[in-house]
């Protein structure tokens, strides 16, 4: 009989027990509910009877016997139900057994029957728990032989699930698979010897892999290819078929891998950048699985290392953005290509340093601070930022020493050179701030300058001579260089000129009341007593020459009197040598030479008409 059939018969067979089981204790149930009515209808018959005999009324007799009756129908019509009721229970299927909430007190029968249902998925877990609950059972246990039977089952079915994952190259997973075959069991020989074969033969195959490995990490690709044939030759499908393809396949790309990086390797033979460029992309395009991805990643490390030194030898020459060009050639698969985008980071942050601007250092600052603390670069990055952040200080000093210099105030002005005084030497501002200090110094004698000079002028506005000596002296301490030293200047020679015309007004005046008396010898002496580096030096000397102007007239008035008569005479020669006693100085002497020159022409005319009157002329 097949085993199908077998376990189906099984079931039944139980199922029968365990009806026909709790049909008996149903009948006794009922037995002992049927007996118990009975009495107490006898018991209630005996009483009604008592009541009958003993009762002298007929009429009333008769009704108690009528109430009676009802009362018998009413109690076998129970009886007639309950009985109807229990053959009906008796007789009904008990309910089927619940696998997923089985009670700890379920019978084994009923544990075996729930045992085989979960092993009917043919899951690892569910014969797993079946054989668990089976091997333990003695040969005296009633379900003995039928438990025997399944576990050789389940054991055949547990084999099965490790023949697929040997199956899919899993031999770890099938050798646990196998093991779980208890020993107890009828196919535990035959696990073992399966687990046995396949750690030899997997023990084999993984030994040429090895040695496939091997020779693909030297580039011995006929001696590949021999295992690979070695392998093939295996009885099990995985390394027949599976595996084998695989590892064709892995030959074929560590050739094609191979062939790519020696390309890569006589680019790089130029030492050019553009074709060191080139081979680290094709070295990027060998396949990562392959052992020559090792090698070609030692290359591509090795000619971005080249290529870093040349963007370094830019770095240095302060050629940022060229460094930047460089190193952007750097593809991103690339070991230093971290290490090259720090090498940009520091670049641009470089050029940006370089407009020593506010918003610049700030943008480098934030560039270098993208360096992480394990990049090479951090050392030097650090370095620079803390050197730029100081820079930042000091540019923001100078921003608040200008805002105070802006409101022109003394006080404000000090602080301003308070604070740019704070920028120390060999700073990129230190020329700028003490060039701020020199303009707002001067601003601050400016101010002082001015406020002496404004107080000067204000007390020279009085025109007292005291008032104006004092202006003079307070003016005069406006020294050389400062900035209202011309204006100092100026006011000060007005002021000496007001001085001196207040000092040499009574001079001028007491000359020219002289000069009103006629007594112009006397006005003159007086007036010459005024120096030439005098306010009235001129003002007096037009007086004087007017003076010794009127004095020469009267002194020489009568010499070109006289010298008129004689040219009235017609004695030219004489007339002009009279006149000719007035001096180039005299104030007459223009008159004079006038009248000199009007007498030598008449002379000459005169001489020139007596010679053609004489007798040589006919």
């Amino acid at each position: 009989m097949p085993r199908k059939e077998l376990d189906r018969f099984h079931v039944k067979k139980t199922r029968r027990f365990r009806k026909r089981r709790e049909r008996k204790l149903l009948i006794q149930v009922a037995q002992r509910r049927r007996e118990r009515q009975r009495a107490r209808v006898e018991a209630n018959l005996t009483s009604s009877s008592a009541l009958l005999i003993c009762d002298p009324k007929p009429r009333r007799s008769f009704r108690r016997a009528w109430r009676w009756s009802l009362v018998w129908l009413s109690l076998l019509s129970f009886m007639g139900v309950t009985v109807t009721a229990g053959v009906l229970w008796l007789t009904k299927l008990p309910p089927p057994i619940d696998c997923q909430n089985l009670s700890r007190l379920a019978t084994d029968g009923d544990r075996l029957f729930c045992a085989q249902i979960g092993a009917t998925s043919g899951k690892l877990e569910k014969l797993e728990a079946a054989i668990t609950l089976v091997q333990q059972w003695s040969p005296n246990h009633p379900l003995y032989p039928e438990s025997r039977r399944m576990l050789e089952k389940w054991s055949g079915l547990i084999l099965e699930i490790a023949q697929q994952k040997i199956s899919q190259g899993k031999q770890s997973e099938a050798v646990s698979i196998a093991s779980k075959v208890p020993v107890n069991s009828p196919l535990y020989p035959e696990a073992q010897a399966l687990i046995a074969t396949w750690k030899q033969e997997w023990q084999r195959s993984e030994a040429l892999v090895n040695q496939f490995k091997e020779a693909l990490k030297v580039q011995k690709w006929q001696q590949a290819s021999q295992m690979i044939a070695e392998l093939s030759t295996s009885n099990r499908e995985y390394w027949s078929i599976s595996r084998v393809d695989a590892l064709m396949r892995q030959l074929a790309a560590e050739k094609l891998a191979w062939e790519q990086l020696e390309e890569a390797r006589d680019l790089a033979k130029l030492n050019r950048l553009d074709q060191l460029e080139e081979a680290i992309a094709l070295a990027g395009k060998v396949n990562p699985n392959t052992y020559v991805k090792v090698k070609a990643k030692a290359e591509q490390t090795q000619w971005s290392r080249t290529i870093v030194q040349i963007a370094v030898t830019y770095f240095d020459q302060q050629e940022y953005d060229s460094a930047v060009n460089v190193l952007e050639r750097i593809p991103a698969n690339t070991p230093l290509y971290q290490e090259a985008q720090d090498w940009i980071h520091l670049s641009r942050a470089f050029e940006m340093a370089k407009k020593d601007t506010i918003l610049a250092l700030l943008d480098a600052i934030a560039a270098v601070r993208q360096i992480e603390s394990k990049s090479p670069l951090y050392r030097k990055a650090s370095t620079q930022a803390t050197l730029w952040q100081s820079y930042l200080q000091d540019h923001t000093k100078l921003q608040v020493a200008r805002l105070l210099a802006s409101f022109d105030q003394q006080k404000t002005l000090k602080i301003a050179i308070n604070q740019a005084t704070q920028v120390v030497p060999k700073r990129p501002q230190r020329i700028f701030a003490q060039t701020l200090i020199a303009q707002w110094r001067k601003e601050i004698q400016h101010i002082e300058d001015r406020n002496q000079l404004a107080s000067a002028k204000q007390l020279a506005e009085r025109g007292t001579l005291r008032e104006l000596k004092t202006a003079v002296e307070i003016a005069s301490t406006i020294e050389l260089g400062q900035p209202l030293r011309l204006d100092a200047q100026s006011a000060i020679a007005k002021w000496n000129r007001q001085i001196q015309t207040i000092e040499d007004q009574p001079i001028l005046d007491l000359a020219q009341a002289f000069a009103q008396r006629r007594d112009l010898i006397a006005a003159i002496s007086t007036a010459g007593q005024i120096r030439s580096d005098r306010a009235l030096y001129a003002q007096a000397q037009t007086a004087i020459s007017d003076w010794v102007a009127q004095v020469q007239t009267a002194e020489d008035r009568p010499i070109l009197e006289a010298a008129v008569a004689l040219a009235a005479q017609g004695r030219f020669d004489v007339a002009i040598a009279t006149i000719s006693q007035i001096s180039p100085e005299r104030a007459l002497y223009s008159q004079a030479e006038a009248l000199k020159n009007s007498w030598i022409e008449q002379s000459a005319a005169l001489n020139r008409e007596a010679q053609s009157l004489t007798p040589e002329a006919y």
